[in-house]
């Protein structure tokens, strides 16, 4: 009978960056290292008042040039000339530029809340605090990835057989009583084909609560 083998390795996981679509001040941090987040939950906001005016002056602005598209659409009903013609394209043009202003506004209100893409736990809030004034480069939220939980340990090259991409194996880590069941993932290859590295074999585990990045364990075959 073949010798069973050990392979010792530990929980990954991805972290996921988030930061704000624009630069504002900050008015409300909802979340904070430690804390459980789903997709769509809100991490913290931006002072919506400029924005709000911002879109405001743009509808206002929106409507003062639909009129005058109306008022020449009354005045000219059919152009007769090439002038009226090109001064019809010329009214429409800008009127069509009102809207995409009013849509660019309003697309900046909608994103002044920070929203976690992912679910997860909130590793870091870059101490991002109320009335601090912050650009798309400064205070990112970093948000563990929960779906992303993987073990990783590794093989030797004539162990690749072994661990062929859909199979299934048991990890047994550290502080639970029960095996973890687990699918190989696809391997992924030496960012560098010089690289003496032995390759990395990821498992994709069938449960992750309270199972965190750094946990040590084994996979045996």
């Amino acid at each position: 009978m073949a010798k069973a083998k050990k392979f010792s390795g530990q929980v990954t996981a991805d972290t996921i960056e988030v930061r704000f679509a624009f630069s504002g001040k900050v008015t409300r941090v909802y979340k904070h290292p430690g804390d459980q987040v789903k997709v769509g939950d809100w991490l913290a906001s931006l002072d919506r008042k400029v924005l709000q005016i911002d879109l405001d002056r743009e509808l206002a602005d929106y409507e003062r040039v639909r009129a005058e598209f109306e008022i020449f659409v009354l005045a000219h009903p059919n152009p007769g000339n090439d002038r009226e013609k090109y001064e019809k394209i010329q009214a429409q043009s800008v009127l069509n530029s009102a809207v995409k202003a009013v849509e660019l506004a309003k697309y900046q209100l909608d994103n002044a809340d920070m929203k976690s893409p992912v679910a997860g736990v909130v590793v870091s809030d870059s101490s991002l605090r109320p009335g601090l004034f912050v650009t798309p480069s400064s205070h990112p939220f970093e948000v563990l990835d929960s779906a992303s939980i993987r073990f990783v340990f590794e093989a030797g090259w004539d162990d690749l057989p072994e661990f062929a991409p859909g199979s299934n194996v048991k990890v047994k880590l550290i502080g639970r009583p029960d095996p973890v069941s687990g699918t190989i993932l696809p391997l992924v290859p030496h960012s560098s084909p010089a690289s003496k590295s032995r390759p990395q074999i990821r498992v994709g585990l069938a449960e992750s609560p309270a199972i965190l990045p750094g946990l040590p364990g084994e996979v045996l075959i």
